[in-house]
């Protein structure tokens, strides 16, 4: 299989990694960067990105299209739009390839496997699978995983070309510095090209768990679908740990559960907090001193679910 931002399925790994998954955490919010810069790497990787899905005659999914029943679009729609980037435009394709196989580009673009969409329906899954899915894929957009690679290895590559540029004017001359500097362009392409061809590091997909599990919560599909789904992707793993970029799916599963268990019974708590204080303001006047009081402690509940 080609190199590509896979989805959950770990189906082969091709980037060297450590053999110990990242230790679990909670991730916190991220702030994506919206710069006309940024903006303008993320179109380019993505335009590398997407020349591969055309050859595989990747084709828009329109709103009113199920592919093997599912409403592709509309589970887009609905998380797209709880993510911390709602304004990008959340587009998907279908591409063929038999493998379960889907990718979110920089800008917003998802590609899904006909292959990913036959593995679903074959699991006789609802829509909420396919959100888990699809939710692990916008994490890694909003949270711009492929723009921070990007500035990684350009600062990398900028770096070595200046220690080239000034050895060469140490004992070359002049003109051979100038060409060392040349070479920076033609490194900027190159660059390009290595993020578009690169896996994410295991911190990175399992950021992606945790932002995707929260995408499908407040959309309001079951997050438990998640585990279920990484219980079956099991059977996909590559037995060695030292050639993949996913972690293990059992570590995957194991930390979003605990994930789950955390965030959701605290969630609840919240909830119930809310109502009890929401119930004790009708008991008086609105605009009383005690009314603005509750008032305040709701205001302060309600930041911090905007917070998560």
């Amino acid at each position: 299989m080609r190199k590509r931002n896979c989805a959950l399925a770990n189906l082969a790994c091709v980037a060297l990694a450590g053999c110990a998954a990242p230790q679990y955490s909670i991730r916190p919010t991220p702030a994506p960067v919206e710069s006309s810069d940024v903006i303008q790497i993320e179109r380019q990787i993505s335009a590398v990105q997407a020349r591969e899905f055309e050859q595989q005659g990747a084709s828009l999914i329109r709103p009113d299209e199920r592919p093997w029943g599912f409403p592709v679009q509309s589970i887009v729609d609905r998380l797209s739009q709880v993510t911390e980037r709602p304004s990008l435009r959340y587009r998907a394709y279908l591409y063929q390839d038999r493998d379960p196989n889907a990718a979110a580009l920089a800008d917003g673009r998802i590609y899904l496997s006909s292959g990913m969409l036959n593995y679903l329906a074959g699991r006789g899954s609802r829509p909420d699978e396919l959100a888990v899915v699809i939710g692990h894929e916008l994490g890694h957009t909003v949270a711009q995983h492929l723009v921070k690679r990007y500035e990684m290895l350009q600062r990398q590559q900028l770096l070595a070309a200046l220690v080239d540029v000034g050895a060469s004017l140490a004992t070359r001359g002049a003109s051979q510095g100038v060409q060392g500097a040349a070479g920076l362009a033609h490194d900027a392409i190159s660059t390009l090209q290595d993020v578009a061809d690169s896996g994410y590091s295991q911190e990175q997909e399992l950021e992606a768990d945790q932002l995707g599990i929260r995408y499908v919560m407040r959309a309001g599909f079951n997050p438990k679908s998640a585990l279920d789904l990484l219980q079956d992707f099991e059977r996909f793993d590559n037995p060695s740990p030292f050639l993949r970029t996913h972690p293990y799916a059992a570590i995957r599963q194991q930390y979003l559960e605990r994930y789950l268990t955390e965030t959701v019974g605290s969630e609840r708590d919240v909830a119930d907090r809310i109502r009890r204080l929401r119930g004790a303001q009708r008991l008086y006047p609105a605009g009383s001193v005690s009314w603005k009081n509750l008032q305040r402690q709701l205001e302060e509940l309600d930041r911090q679910v905007q917070k998560r």
